[in-house]
């Protein structure tokens, strides 16, 4: 019992605490810099929409006051077989600057993404979302370190403004700012694990085309473009604006996606988990694995506590208990629409974990269909 409170309490701290220290010195201390020069490559924004008829004109404006030459930004939107008035607004915008791809059916983002791709012509190609709106600087920002040969993807920084409201989920955006501190560190030393599904490009040449149901796209095509060899970097600069959640299960379920997306491309990319054919095998690991088996670690690190009989180690078992009472009680004030303060980060890990848990649930009962409901 000993050695299993141990090991847990171990991989733990390497998990939330020591990898993301060990990144952090690593890139202060042998940082890998990217050879930028001015640049404009022709650019082609894909964006997968599905019944988004009240932000899709909005967010296509957004793109066409970019900071780029007019000659050199294009932009697709593949409207995923919606059934609302989201294909006609966009023929209202009448600029030849975007082409429209309407599909018949609701196939899905990755098929929706690969089709707008596959008609693309710029030399880099920007992924977006539908309810972000980007800085008037972020496709500049994004292309130009593709002057770098090494380079083969960017992303930029999503910020999650507060909408005012007492509901809104602080912890979370804690999270987020923890989140990209490590990946700007893995940018820094060589390349990110994924990128910012919100604000994201690559080189089209580097494109292969999604399977029929991926969830995590931005994950995917980053992890393929460097394991061919390139680089995926992070662009501070390239900045996307999001709501956060004012939804305690608006961010459930987007976690439950994200972490179920993890154990999916276990299962569909499985070179991904070969030190011999993942060269960000270390960062996959230590970033996205780890993370997803620490509930049985929190499990095991409580049991063993109380079962070693021993004050010390009951008196730990103690702290961990008050600690997740605390945070179950943020958990369900959030639910109900309460802002919470004082536990709000807690809270905010103990959704992480449990999402993990149901995540791996819902693939192993084949829910994947069912976590990409709107795009």
């Amino acid at each position: 019992m000993i050695l299993i409170f141990w090991l847990s309490a171990l991989f733990l701290f390497y998990t939330y605490i020591g990898y993301p220290l060990l990144m952090f010195l690593w890139a202060k201390l042998r940082p890998n810099k990217v050879a930028m020069s001015e640049y404009e490559p022709t650019v082609t924004v894909v964006i997968s929409a599905f019944n988004e008829e009240d932000k899709i004109v909005p967010r296509i404006e957004n793109l066409l006051q970019q900071n780029y030459p007019e000659d050199k930004l294009k932009i697709i939107v593949v409207s995923d077989g919606s059934t609302d008035e989201t294909t006609s607004r966009l023929k209202q915008l009448n600029t030849d600057r975007l082409h429209i791809i309407p599909l018949e059916r609701n196939w899905g983002k990755s098929i929706a993404v690969s089709r707008g791709v596959s008609e693309a012509t710029g030399e880099v190609i920007v992924f977006a979302d539908v309810r972000q709106r980007f800085c008037p600087d972020a496709i500049r920002s994004l292309a130009q370190p593709f002057s770098d040969k090494q380079i083969g993807a960017t992303t930029g920084e999503l910020i999650l403004e507060s909408s005012g409201s007492d509901q809104e989920l602080e912890g979370v955006g804690l999270y987020w700012k923890y989140e990209k501190m490590i990946r700007d560190s893995e940018s820094t030393v060589d390349s990110m694990v994924g990128a910012t599904g919100a604000i994201y490009a690559i080189r089209r040449s580097l494109y292969e085309p999604l399977p029929e149901g991926i969830i995590l796209d931005d994950v995917l095509t980053p992890m393929r473009i460097a394991k061919q060899g390139y680089r995926v970097c992070m662009v501070r600069d390239a900045i996307a604006y999001d709501q956060l959640s004012g939804s305690g299960g608006e961010e459930f379920a987007r976690k439950v996606r994200t972490l179920a997306g993890n154990f999916q491309l276990m299962q569909v990319a499985p070179w991904i988990n070969s030190p011999f054919k993942n060269r960000l095998f270390f960062q996959w690991i230590s970033h996205k694995v780890c993370r997803l088996f620490s509930p049985y670690a929190m499990i095991l690190l409580l049991l063993s506590s109380f079962l070693i009989g021993h004050p010390f180690y009951s008196f730990i078992g103690l702290l961990q208990l008050v600690v997740y009472i605390a945070a179950t009680a943020g958990l369900v004030a959030m639910a109900q629409g309460k802002k919470v303060k004082l536990v709000g980060t807690a809270s905010s890990f103990l959704m992480l974990n449990i999402t993990a848990v149901v995540g791996l649930y819902s693939i192993l009962t084949g829910q994947t269909a069912s976590l990409w409901k709107k795009h």
